[in-house]
């Protein structure tokens, strides 16, 4: 059974990193666009995304989870490493992201905070342009890459 839930981890993986990029690959992308159309549907495409991306995330918990009750790990310090890790991760990408949330906002699509019917009205393209200049992707690119290389470390070496 074990090899099931072994091999549902590493697809829940997989799902991630390829919803997740999305997100990567607009963050930057969004640099190099002017107009406000181009801006509004790259940032929209990452938002469609979210929601499979945070949904793999919750397969990847349970599956690891669930792992780690088959092989009594929890005495190990490596899976609670790791999901310190991981939350620290979350927590530093949202934070890191919010960015992103005021272009959303910006070119009229719904950000966090408002319902999703009333949408803020486009902004002109001068304070656009500020905004999307002031996103710079690489910070959180880099913590999600070294999360990753933590986390692969940690699930195939298991160190303590």
């Amino acid at each position: 059974m074990y090899s099931w839930w072994l091999w549902a981890h590493v697809l829940s993986v997989a799902g991630f990193l390829l919803a997740h990029g999305t997100s990567a690959a607009m963050g930057f992308r969004l640099r190099q666009e002017k107009s406000a159309d181009a801006v509004r549907s790259l940032t929209r495409l990452s938002q469609l995304t979210s929601n499979v991306t945070y949904g793999f995330l919750l397969l990847i918990l349970l599956t690891g989870i669930s792992m780690g009750f088959q092989n009594n790990w929890w005495r190990f310090a490596w899976i609670w490493v790791a999901i310190a890790v991981l939350l620290v991760t979350v927590g530093a990408m949202n934070g890191l992201n919010r960015p992103y949330h005021n272009i959303r906002a910006a070119v009229g699509l719904p950000a966090r905070g408002r319902q999703r019917n009333q949408p803020a009205a486009p902004a002109t393209p001068a304070p656009l342009e500020q905004l999307v200049a002031r996103a710079d992707p690489w910070p959180i690119s880099i913590v999600g890459i070294v999360a990753l290389v933590v986390l692969i470390w940690l699930m195939v070496l298991k160190p303590f």
